[in-house]
């Protein structure tokens, strides 16, 4: 099992811990500006920045089913919101997801997704203080597999949110 991940990762391009390059050519519009790079550093500046506070949340941590450790709490900007309350099958370019990750009822890292403006999802998973766990872009990595199963890569329902 462990050489077949390591295979299946190998083949994605990304290393045992998940990493990719930092590089990339797309980059996540937001709030009308020149948007941000697409890259792992682009998406913890997402989360550290602390701006995804004012968006749509689920009402409180809760217990989560995935990976992410004992609780999460789930935002959405303002274009993926839409389009969930909208039942989009979907979600337009520019949507963003940040999940709060927490152990013991501290917070311990942050998941983003985000749809680059040329219409991939790029994932980060990240626990403090490296925040240098996981990056994926596009699809047929680790944390697209599971999010796959959601609307356009999105497991956060409508019926979550306010």
């Amino acid at each position: 099992m462990r050489l077949s991940l390591a295979l299946l990762l190998a083949g994605c391009g990304a290393s045992m811990d998940g990493t990719l390059p930092d590089g990339g050519a797309s980059v996540i519009p937001v709030d009308g500006g020149s948007g941000i790079s697409a890259t792992r550093a682009g998406l913890v500046s997402i989360a550290q920045s602390g701006a995804y506070l004012s968006w749509k949340a689920e009402p409180m941590a809760h217990k989560t089913t995935g990976p992410h450790g004992d609780t999460v709490r789930t935002f959405v900007n303002d274009p993926l919101y839409a389009s969930l309350k909208s039942g989009n099958t979907s979600h337009p370019i520019g949507s963003v997801v940040v999940k709060e990750l927490y152990s013991n009822g501290t917070r311990t890292g942050w998941a983003v997704d985000a749809k680059g403006d040329d219409g991939v999802w790029v994932f980060f998973e990240g626990f403090e203080p490296q925040l240098n766990q996981y990056f994926f872009r596009g699809t047929g990595n680790l944390c697209a597999n599971c999010h796959a199963s959601g609307i356009d890569f999105v497991l956060t329902t409508a019926a979550a949110l306010p």
